[in-house]
């Protein structure tokens, strides 16, 4: 349950910011479709927790089934990061996110990417958590 809290946090921190901004804000400005992409990737998480919590009955009786696919690093590292990025700054917390080496900007890998996600998720989350205001935390792939 505690995994819920970002993305949860993260959350009412963007439609908070949504808030204020003055109301002749156009939609597609780039503070507001960065905005809007962060709160997708979010609401995408806590759907992903949400069903990985279902999931427990499925692993204790070995029903689970990984569904491996291609999909870039690139992809896989913006995934992982946006959701944390509003929890870190209401916390004051620099979130670190090391660019991939020129090799691995088009690097596939094929594997359940829903599992990789969720292991970064919880090292994020966990980091961001033991991690004292004006700390960072860095991620890097």
């Amino acid at each position: 349950m505690h995994d819920l809290r970002s993305p949860l946090l993260s959350t009412t921190a963007i439609a908070g910011a949504l808030e204020k901004m003055p109301g002749d804000t156009r939609l597609g400005t780039p503070t507001v479709t960065s905005r809007l992409k962060t709160l997708t990737a979010c609401s995408s998480l806590i759907e992903h927790i949400v069903s990985d919590m279902l999931d427990f009955e499925r692993i204790d009786s070995g029903r689970l089934q990984l569904v491996d696919r291609p999909f870039k690093l690139a992809e896989l590292l913006e995934m992982v990061t946006l959701p944390f990025v509003p929890q870190a700054a209401s916390k004051g917390v620099e979130l670190i996110v090391e660019p991939l080496d020129a090799g691995l900007m088009e690097a596939c890998v094929n594997a359940d990417m829903r599992r990789v996600q969720q292991c970064f998720n919880n090292g994020i989350s966990n980091a961001l958590k033991f991690t004292e205001s004006g700390g960072r935390v860095t991620v890097r792939m």
